[in-house]
């Protein structure tokens, strides 16, 4: 087989800006000036990388780029390559399949352009199994660009640098594509799942069982789950969320019939035809489509329902969680609500609002992205319009959880404003129809689409814990012994108003300064029972409690930092 594209780019450079309205200035006058737009937004300890750059790495001015996806090698999580929709000008509706990939974690994209140049593509979502390979999962359209005349998918076995020749995988029709790989470690690892809605039959599933060299004749799925996507779990179970495509018109809005859960436990079985049991799922409200302007995404949904497994070896293995936008009763216009199932799907927790704005600022929470670390962190980043109540201004909003999802991180801006009412390409009065995040043991890589250069661009962000702020991950502190975490919760101790055995000076460390104490009060007698510096409680403090705390030290060969 052929291979597409394959040309390298030279080194990406880019520059910089600390601030939001430095860069949206620059952005405004490189317009006017012809001086290149800024490619690189920072806020706080989080920086949007844009990835629809040129070869130098600066904003391609005029063009567009929505329905970002994004996928890592789990061999090598510093290897990205993301998909989406592309169009050479927000002047033309010709729809193309743009990709870039980056080996270095994401600090530097290289975008060779569109897969296939000149033919129609959209709804990309891209994928990766066990040893690395990437897949494009794409609706391809007739020449006329008026027909999606079937689902394809392109494999990448060199990082996303070329691809081989496009996979017929049927779907004549379809729309919504979505893709899920098996990266369970059985005998059904490499197995790809595909689902689409809509189509010329009701048969919108498909699997290849030969590493995407083909796929089988599609079957139907009891329900017919939209809008959503697809997880594989710790043993090969496969999921599917969405919801009902029956409806009604209220006022100006959409309302779906409810949320939905498709299980199939024998799709890892190559030698069955795949079956799926489907059930109503309560998210605490209800889906909805908006029909006019006076939302945050015009004339296109609301976001996608999120289905995530933890895949861990830990107590949290096959944990199942579903995260969706949903128009909640009462007057507030919408959240991201969470559930959880520890059963395989049997059961579920009680619908869990993850956004923590007050209900009457009446904002909207849309977009949902979600993601399942190997160290079972659940990763949850949403568009939100809270801060500038504003439907068409939004940023995006971060929050994790340690324990399931059962109790959540403060939510945190990531993002700086951007509209979401501009740079619509032509025909496609909309910011795209969703967002991508996958979570790693450190942090969640999320592509995501916003205007800060005054169209819509793609941008790649990489979000973590970081609870004390100091721009790196809390996972990273604690296995770099920047930080203690001597009661295991992977928060650090410093973080935390707990007691740490060996801290002298009470900030939660135990390190050279606590040592210092200790010698300081060699041969001397405790002031008493409770005396800190006397470690063994032995009523003096010797060089036996300097020795006891040194093998306390939160952080390595006890530094200060």
């Amino acid at each position: 087989m052929k291979y597409l594209n394959k040309r390298p780019l030279p080194m990406v450079i880019r520059r910089r800006d600390n601030f939001y309205t430095l860069a949206i200035i620059t952005s405004l006058l490189g317009t006017q000036l012809g001086v290149a737009a800024p490619s690189e937004f920072a806020y706080g300890s989080y920086v949007s990388i844009q990835m629809n750059v040129d070869a130098l790495g600066q904003n391609i001015t005029g063009d567009a780029a929505h329905e970002p996806t994004i996928a890592f090698d789990p061999n090598n999580p510093d290897r990205l390559v993301a998909g989406w929709k592309q169009f050479n000008s927000v002047l033309s509706g010709n729809r193309q399949g743009g990709w870039a990939y980056s080996d270095d974690g994401g600090s530097h994209w290289q975008f060779p352009g569109a897969l296939t140049p000149g033919e129609q593509r959209t709804n990309i979502m891209v994928d990766v199994d066990s040893a690395g390979n990437f897949y494009y999962q794409n609706l391809h359209y007739d020449p006329s660009g008026n027909f999606a005349q079937d689902v394809q998918v392109f494999k990448s076995v060199d990082g996303g640098v070329s691809w081989l020749d496009p996979v017929y995988a049927h779907g004549e029709g379809a729309d919504k594509g979505r893709i899920g790989i098996d990266r369970s470690g059985t005998a059904s690892d490499g197995h790809i799942y595909l689902h689409w809605r809509e189509g010329l039959d009701d048969k919108h599933f498909t699997r290849s069982t030969d590493h995407g060299a083909s796929f089988e004749t599609p079957i139907s799925i009891p329900g017919n789950p939209a809008f959503g996507t697809i997880a594989v779990g710790p043993e090969g179970e496969t999921y599917l969320s969405g919801r009902s495509e029956i409806g009604s018109l209220v006022g100006a809005k959409l309302v779906f019939d409810g949320f939905l859960l498709s299980t199939s436990l024998n799709a890892r079985d190559p030698s069955v035809t795949p079956s799926f049991t489907t059930q109503t799922i309560d998210l605490g409200g209800v889906p909805v489509m908006f029909l006019n302007s006076n939302n945050p995404n015009p004339i296109g949904p609301i976001g996608d329902v999120q289905v995530s497994v933890d895949q861990s070896v830990g107590l949290l293995r096959g944990n199942v969680y579903v995260f969706g936008p949903v128009d909640p009763a009462g007057i507030d216009n919408q959240d991201v609500n969470f559930i959880r199932s520890i059963d395989g799907g049997q059961s579920w927790s009680a619908p869990m609002r993850i956004n923590t704005d007050t209900a009457d600022r009446n904002a909207y929470q849309w977009f949902p992205m979600l993601g399942v670390a190997g160290n079972s962190r659940i990763d949850a980043v949403w568009y939100d319009t809270r801060a500038s109540l504003q439907p068409g201004v939004s940023q995006l909003f971060y929050s994790y959880s340690w324990d399931g999802g059962l109790t959540w991180s403060p939510n945190k801006a990531v993002t700086a404003p951007f509209s979401t009412h501009i740079g619509f390409p032509l025909g496609a009065e909309k910011i795209g129809d969703y967002s991508h995040l996958v979570s790693d043991s450190n942090g969640a890589h999320v592509a995501y689409t916003a205007s800060y250069n005054g169209e819509q661009d793609v941008y790649y962000l990489n979000v973590f814990p970081d609870c004390n702020d100091n721009g790196q991950s809390d996972v990273v502190d604690i296995q770099q012994r920047l930080s203690g975490d001597t009661n295991v919760n992977h928060t650090p101790d410093s973080c935390e108003n707990i007691i740490v055995t060996g801290d002298i000076d009470g900030d939660r460390d135990v390190d050279q300064l606590d040592l210092n104490q200790v010698v300081a009060a060699r041969n001397k007698p405790a002031s008493g029972p409770n005396d800190p510096r006397d470690l063994d409680k032995n009523g003096a403090i010797n060089a036996l409690d300097a020795r006891k705390l040194t093998l306390l030290c939160t952080r390595a060969r006890c530094a200060v930092n």
